[in-house]
């Protein structure tokens, strides 16, 4: 089966041109009516990774949330708009996050509830599954019979990019993400889950936003990229091959979560069809990505003894921290501590290098810092 994804170029996130270029993008899939019918209930899966403000890039832009519940309303369907924070989410915080992030003016404008994914839960079972057979999710799920998935194109440190596949871990409520951090600190173990996710949550459409991307210190304190696109599929691992390479990257295996899915026969990149606008036409060849990491080139039986010597790891810049505190928070394993200054430091020999620090700090005091042997391996 022809996997087709529709890639169009959108210059800018005001509402009459994000509407016609998502027409346009859409219709190379046969238009809104492909996915939505009459009386269809929608859930519009967003990328709410906390309360920011739209300009800075870290969620899902507001104004093409808004669009596509227009498009959904406008083939008959019943829209909400839901996530889960990668933080701690309290109701108040959830609310907060969503008015910060400007989620609550277009519920305001367009009548469409917001919801918290953080209360009642179910398991979702797959039996296929390589490390997780069954999943708690988000019980808000059930009541939806078309999801559509609206993910921000970013940088990650653990799995190099977030967009179409990563998405789907917003449906595990709030500190339940954590727990995968904790048993999963290896990309290729959390590539693995995330594929497994991918093949327990059915995802109607995903509606990538390119428009401004997010390069360097991403998902939360890198800069904004204009990239100017918008990408559509049914198929999350098409997508992302396709945004991937928007960004630069020449080989789509680069990004764990590809190489994995397509091992696995969820997707064959020979069956790709790309709709409207080439690739190379609107690629950011300079665009700043997360370094590749070299542990897999490195022999079995010296990976253990060289990993500390070789895996990065999250560094705290003393001068830009607002001493906010999320890290301290939200550390899977408490290895971050305050100091009698009110300094901020990480215990490295505790640290599992699952970047949650990183992810959730929004002053870009948080980096990804490469050990010095990684050169004799990347020269």
């Amino acid at each position: 089966m022809v996997q087709r994804v529709a890639l169009t170029r959108c210059e800018s996130y005001q509402l009459p041109v994000l509407e016609n270029s998502l027409k346009k993008l859409l219709g190379l899939l046969g238009g809104i009516g492909e996915f939505v019918k009459n009386g269809d209930r929608v859930l519009i899966k967003i990328n709410l990774l906390s309360g920011r403000p739209p300009e800075k890039a870290v969620t899902t832009h507001p104004s093409l949330v808004e669009a596509v519940v227009n498009l959904v309303k406008e083939a008959g369907g019943i829209p909400a708009i839901g996530d889960s924070p990668g933080e701690m989410a309290t109701i108040t915080g959830l609310a907060r996050a969503y008015r910060t992030a400007g989620f609550e003016e277009v519920s305001r404008k367009t009548g469409v509830p917001l919801l918290s994914f953080e209360d009642d839960v179910m398991e979702v079972e797959n039996s296929q599954g390589h490390l997780y057979k069954k999943f708690t999710v988000t019980k808000q799920i059930k009541d939806f019979n078309v999801i559509i998935s609206l993910p921000k194109l970013k940088t990650h440190p653990l799995t190099y990019i977030t967009a179409a596949v990563k998405n789907n871990f917003g449906f595990i409520p709030g500190l339940r993400k954590t727990e995968f951090h904790l048993k999963l600190p290896d990309r290729e173990l959390l590539s693995e889950m995330l594929v497994d996710l991918l093949d327990t949550i059915k995802i109607d459409l995903v509606i990538l936003d390119g428009i401004v991307a997010m390069e360097g210190n991403g998902p939360a304190g890198g800069v904004p990229r204009k990239v100017g696109a918008i990408l559509a599929s049914r198929n999350l691992v098409a997508l992302d091959f396709v945004a991937c390479q928007l960004i630069g990257y020449k080989n789509p295996f680069d990004i764990p979560t590809n190489r994995i899915a397509v091992e696995r026969k969820f997707f064959l990149p020979g069956n790709m069809e790309i709709l409207g606008e080439r690739i190379e036409d609107l690629q950011v060849k300079d665009f700043k990505r997360i370094p590749q990491d070299v542990s897999r080139k490195i022999p079995l039986f010296l990976s253990k003894w060289l990993k500390s010597l070789l895996s990065a790891k999250p560094k705290i810049i003393d001068e830009l921290c607002n001493r906010c505190f999320h890290c301290l928070e939200n550390c899977p394993v408490k290895c971050v501590e305050k100091n009698k200054d009110g300094k901020l430091s990480i215990h490295y020999s505790d640290c599992i290098r699952c970047f949650c620090c990183q992810e959730l700090c929004f002053q870009g005091a948080i980096i990804t810092e490469r050990p010095w042997l990684v050169k004799l391996f990347t020269a």
